[in-house]
């Protein structure tokens, strides 16, 4: 079998064809290196490591003929989010102010996907810092949308995003602070999972108490999101979110034997700050009401609006954590930096103590609200985003424009949904269900209450039973095209 026809398939299919012995690890990293070639008009790659996947492969190979064991991702390529760190291979983090840096150390989430037998071959591009739900930088460029070049892939995990949509890999490592695991997945037609607080090890920050950002995993196939989950879910003794879990490693396939939906409780929450969804998510979302209505589930709707979701609290927390965290590239490199970025640093310059203090003591206000609506659901349901990706020229400061209309900032306007579960801890999925009338992706997005992450994966099958959306490709890139 061509390497190339593994773009559409799963984790599962990879590891059986090569542990099986029907194709070579080394096939699969060429086929896959090829297609990598064909999406650079997209810019999903941040760095290519072309020998680093071909010696994996080779040893891959080379134990396979000695009668060696393999690990749950033998064989499978698999990319990273340019802000994880990996060992030997440039995390440049999208800055030019770190272009040359080579980490020694893989960050813990990575090391456990290596010791799984996965085939590391790109970093994914972000814009610089993960700053924002756009994905540019000064030192890579634009990452574009793969269903149209004009418009933006998401962020700030749109080459993640990116990747997995054009068939490079059957899964990618993102990362979510603000929901920019989910964005990028719901602007790009693929499925997109943060999980629980601590369910990921994520030791590298330096503040591991006040972080909203989790690692977390983008596929094709929705079954595919567990396999990576729970090749990247043993815990890390710097990260003491992991220590709270206080369980084993998540473990997929789930084998719990519920329905999914029938039966399932859920909250539909339109709109959330932002008075504004637009007409091609809003019936998408309609239609997504009438498939769980018809799979049993019991819905009923609520006015988001009348919930204060503290978004500004997201806001202040992150903006602390980065002026802390870059101060002195602020200062001393700002010319090299991304305006956006500088500014929203200099926001970061602005947070007093005071209002940091209120932020912490609200996001644990925030916390309480979202537990006092899962008394009455089992789950939450809302668009991912309110429209779909907007141009790839859009400025991270400028108001969403509909139509000629100004909507307001993008955090206010755009994102609303995804930024209050960060805070939370609560584990979110972006689903792709259909496209707009202009042919874009539209996502709708679940949440759950803590350790539900496979409730969350056997919906995603559910809805990827309806819809075909795995086997979804965009133009000229189907599997073996």
């Amino acid at each position: 079998m061509p390497a190339q026809d593994f773009a559409g398939r799963t984790v599962a299919d990879h590891v059986e064809a090569f542990t099986s012995g029907k194709v070579a690890a080394r096939d699969i990293v060429e086929g896959l290196l090829e297609r990598t070639r064909k999406a650079e008009p997209y810019n999903p790659i941040a760095t290519l490591d072309t020998d680093g996947a071909r010696a994996a492969a080779d040893a891959l190979d080379a134990r396979r003929k000695a009668g060696g064991s393999f690990g749950a991702l033998a064989a499978v390529p698999v990319s990273a989010k340019d802000l994880i760190l990996t060992k030997g291979l440039r995390t440049a983090f999208a800055s030019v102010t770190m272009k040359d840096n080579v980490p020694s150390i893989d960050a813990e989430a990575i090391a456990q996907w290596r010791a799984a037998d996965a085939v590391l071959f790109a970093k994914t591009t972000t814009p610089e810092f993960g700053h924002k739900v756009l994905t540019d930088s000064p030192l890579h460029g634009i990452t574009r949308n793969p269903w149209n070049r004009e418009h933006t892939s998401g962020g700030s995990s749109g080459g993640a995003a990116v990747s997995v949509a054009l068939g490079l890999g059957p899964i990618a490592m993102s990362t979510d602070g603000a929901g920019s695991g989910r964005i990028p997945a719901a602007c790009c037609g693929v499925y997109g999972l943060k999980a629980t607080l601590g369910r990921v090890p994520h030791e590298v920050p330096p503040d591991q108490f006040g972080q909203l950002t989790y690692l977390g995993v983008m596929a094709r196939h929705p079954g595919d999101l567990g396999a990576g989950l729970a090749s990247m879910s043993r815990g890390h003794r710097d990260d003491p979110w992991t220590f709270a879990i206080g369980r084993e490693p998540f473990a997929w396939p789930d084998r719990s034997g519920e329905h999914p939906i029938a039966g399932r409780r859920i909250t539909v929450i339109r709109r959330m700050t932002g008075g504004y969804l637009d007409p091609d998510t809003e019936a998408r979302l309609d239609a997504a009401l009438a498939f769980l209505d018809k799979q049993g589930a019991h819905i009923k709707e609520m006015d988001g609006r009348e919930i204060d979701w503290k978004l500004d609290v997201a806001r202040i927390i992150l903006r602390a954590n980065q002026i802390e965290r870059f101060a002195d590239i602020l200062k001393n490199r700002r010319g090299e930096l991304d305006p956006s970025f500088a500014r929203t640093l200099d926001e970061g310059n602005a947070v007093d103590v005071v209002a940091l203090r209120r932020a912490l003591v609200d996001r644990t206000i925030a916390f309480k609200s979202v537990q006092r609506l899962f008394a009455d659901c089992d789950l939450l349901l809302t668009p991912t985003v309110a429209t779909p990706a907007p141009p790839a020229t859009q400025n991270q400061f400028e108001p969403l424009v509909v139509d000629g209309k100004p909507l307001g900032d993008l955090r206010s306007a755009w994102y609303t949904y995804t930024i209050p579960f960060n805070m939370t801890g609560h584990p979110a999925i972006s689903i792709p269900f259909g496209r707009s009338k202009a042919g874009l992706p539209i996502g709708i997005h679940f949440v759950a209450p803590w350790y539900a992450e496979g409730h969350l994966i056997k919906l995603a099958q559910a809805f990827d039973a309806e819809t075909g959306a795995s086997a979804e490709f965009p133009p000229g890139f189907a599997a073996g095209a």
